[in-house]
C-alpha cells in the first residue's frame, strides 16, 4: 500500500469514526480541514485529490494531541512520500537544520543580529527561504553552549560506578540560541553531586521528520543512537531538557512496528515462548492507552510480523535501549526528589508564574514535573495551565510565511488565557513555545531549569550573607 493509499485509508476510518471532529477543533488545524474535504467529498461524489491530501499533511505540526496514532503515522509517512516524490524545496532545506542555521548565524554573532534586525534582511529571507518577515528571530548568544562547556574542560568520563551521572542530550535551541538554558541544567546537576556529560550529538530529527526529509532524519537519528547507546552501557541517563527531543527519542524513535523486529523479540522472549508488545503499537492502545502491555506467541510475530517503522534500518536493540533509557529532565529530577536525592536547600523567590506543559511533554504522559518542582520553592506562587492548549509554533513551521498567520491563530486561544490570568512570568520548558510568547506577548519567559537555578543561586548568597 503506498503512503498515499494508506492516508486515504486512516481518513476513511476516521470518516466513520468522528469523535475527535469537535475534540481537536480547539487547536488542531488539520482534523477541521480533513472533515471538511471528506463532507464535501460525500456532496460532491468527487474523489479528494493528491493536491487536497498533500495540502491537508502540510497543515500537521505533529502536536501529537490527536488520540490515534494510525492517523497520525499516516500523515508522517504520506509528508515523506510526498517529499520522495516532488523533492524538498531549496527553502525547506535551508531552515530544517537548525544546527547548522545555528553554527553559520552564530560564526559572527553581532553582525547576524544587528543585519536580522534591518528591513531588508527581513525581507530577504522571506523571499529567499520562505521566513515571514514579521516573526521575531532569537539572536544569536556571544558564546554558544558547545563552546562554553568546552571551555570549562570538565566533558569528561569519569567511568565512576559510586554517583548518579547523566548524558545531556540538550537540542539545537538550547545550544545555539538560549544556551543559558543548557548552562543551568549543568549547574543544576552539579549541585546535586551529579556528573553531567555533554555527548556529541546532532539535532534529534524532529523538524525534518515533520518536514518529510527521511533522508535527513535517519542520518540524525543514525548518529545520535550511536553515541547515546555507547552512554547508556557506561551507566549514563540520558536527559532532554527539550520536550520535542524528549518525545522524539523516547517515544518516536521506537514507534511503530519496532517491537515486531526479530532483534526485539529475541531480547525479550520467556521460556514460555511469548513475547510483551506495548499497546502503543497495536490498535488495542486508544482503549488501554500508554503503558499497558499484551502478550503475544513468539511464533505469531515469527511468522507474519515485521519491523517496517520509520525508523527500521537502525539497530533496533539500540533504538530500544536509548529510548528506555532517556528521561525528561524535570520527570528525572522529579524522580530524584521523590527518593530523597534532590538538593531542596531552595532560596525564596517572590514572584507569581504561569506555567505552560507543551505538547510534546503532554504525550510524553509523565504529568508535570516542572509545576512539582516548582512547587518547592518558597514564596512562589505557580499555576498550571489545564487543557490541550497548543502555542501553534511547532518548531519551525511558525516562522514560514505560509503558516505565519494560521501559526498566531492556532495559538490565540492560549494566549488569551494567560493574559487572563495576568502573571508576572512564564514558565514552559519549550524553547519554541518560549520564541512563541516572546512574538505574541511582552511577559518574561523562562525555562522552569532556569527558576530552579536562581532559586539555588538565592539560597547560596542568604547563606553567605549570614556566615560574614
Amino acid at each position: 500500500m503506498s503512503a498515499e493509499d494508506r492516508l486515504r485509508y486512516e481518513i476513511n476510518k476516521c470518516r466513520n469514526c468522528e469523535a475527535c471532529k469537535d475534540l481537536l477543533n480547539f487547536s488542531c488545524v488539520v482534523f477541521p480541514e480533513m472533515f471538511r474535504t471528506v463532507d464535501e467529498e460525500r456532496e460532491t461524489g468527487k474523489k479528494i485529490t493528491t493536491d487536497q491530501l498533500r495540502h491537508l499533511v502540510e497543515l500537521c505540526n505533529f502536536c501529537a494531541a490527536c488520540p490515534c496514532l494510525d492517523i497520525r503515522a499516516a500523515i508522517m509517512e504520506a509528508k515523506t512520500g510526498y517529499m520522495d516524490r516532488y523533492g524538498l524545496p531549496f527553502r525547506i532545506r535551508a531552515i530544517e537544520d537548525v544546527e547548522r542555521i545555528g553554527k553559520l548565524g552564530g560564526a559572527i554573532p553581532q553582525l547576524t543580529n544587528s543585519l536580522l534586525r534591518t528591513p531588508v534582511a527581513r525581507g530577504l529571507l522571506e523571499n529567499t527561504v520562505g521566513i515571514h518577515r514579521d516573526r521575531k528571530m532569537p539572536g544569536f548568544p556571544k558564546e554558544n553552549f558547545p563552546e562554553w562547556i568546552k571551555k570549562r574542560k570538565k566533558n569528561i568520563k569519569t567511568g565512576t560506578k559510586e554517583k548518579k551521572k547523566v548524558a545531556y542530550f540538550a537540542g539545537c535551541t538550547a545550544r545555539y540560541f538560549f544556551p543559558d538554558v543548557a548552562k543551568a541544567v549543568v549547574e543544576v546537576f552539579e549541585r546535586n553531586g551529579i556528573e553531567v556529560y555533554y555527548p556529541e550529538q546532532q539535532c534529534c530529527g524532529m523538524p525534518s521528520l515533520l518536514e518529510g526529509d527521511r533522508k535527513l532524519t535517519l542520518e540524525f537519528a543514525r548518529f545520535n543512537v550511536a553515541r547515546l547507546a555507547e552512554a547508556v552501557e557506561e551507566g549514563y541517563d540520558i536527559v532532554c531538557s527539550c520536550p520535542s527531543c524528549g518525545y522524539m527519542i523516547k517515544n518516536v524513535l521506537k514507534a511503530g512496528t519496532f517491537y515486531y523486529s526479530s532483534e526485539y523479540r529475541n531480547l525479550e522472549k520467556t521460556e514460555d515462548g511469548f513475547v510483551k508488545i506495548p499497546f502503543d503499537d497495536v490498535i488495542l492502545y486508544s482503549w488501554y492507552g500508554h503503558g499497558a502491555t499484551m502478550t503475544v506467541p513468539h511464533f505469531l510475530l515469527e511468522g507474519m510480523l515485521r519491523d517496517e517503522g520509520y525508523f527500521s534500518s537502525i539497530n533496533p536493540e539500540k533504538r530500544l535501549m536509548v529510548a528506555e533509557n532517556t528521561y525528561d529532565l524535570g520527570e528525572y529530577l522529579r524522580k530524584l526528589h521523590m527518593g530523597g536525592e534532590l538538593d531542596t536547600r531552595l532560596g525564596s523567590l517572590s514572584v507569581r508564574m504561569v506555567y505552560y506543559p507543551p505538547c510534546h511533554l503532554r504525550e510524553q504522559r509523565i504529568g508535570r514535573p516542572y509545576h512539582y518542582l516548582m512547587s518547592l520553592i518558597p514564596g512562589i506562587s505557580v499555576e498550571a495551565i489545564s487543557g490541550d492548549y497548543c502555542c501553534g509554533n511547532a518548531g519551525i513551521m511558525g516562522f514560514k510565511k505560509e503558516f505565519h498567520h494560521l501559526s498566531i491563530r492556532i495559538g490565540s486561544p492560549l494566549i488569551a488565557k494567560i493574559k487572563s490570568m495576568n502573571p508576572e512570568m512564564l514558565a514552559t520548558d519549550c524553547l519554541s513555545c518560549r520564541m512563541q510568547f516572546n512574538q505574541l506577548t511582552s511577559f518574561k519567559v523562562l525555562h522552569p531549569i532556569q527558576i530552579i537555578k536562581e532559586s539555588y543561586n538565592q539560597y547560596r548568597e542568604v547563606s553567605e550573607k549570614e556566615a560574614v
